[in-house]
């Protein structure tokens, strides 16, 4: 199909820095921790190929949830 790529070469590296982070730290202690972390480095990836301040998005995010306002989308 023209237009798309033939691998997923772009992606896998999109993610490799998650997954060196995720070696180096040796991982979370619980469940919680590690949906945390997989949720602020997709934020991260997210943000980065959307051209947005990731600390921006983050100081949004906390100050919706202080008003109780939706979070804001990443979309």
């Amino acid at each position: 199909m023209p237009g798309v790529e033939p691998t997923n070469n772009h992606a896998e590296r999109g993610l490799r820095g998650a997954v060196i982070y995720r070696k180096l730290s040796l991982g979370s202690q619980s469940e919680r921790g590690e949906r945390t972390i997989e949720r602020l480095l997709s934020a991260s990836v997210t943000c980065r190929l959307q051209g947005r301040s990731l600390f921006a998005y983050l100081s949004d995010v906390l100050a919706a949830k202080i008003r109780g306002d939706p979070i804001p989308s990443l979309a």
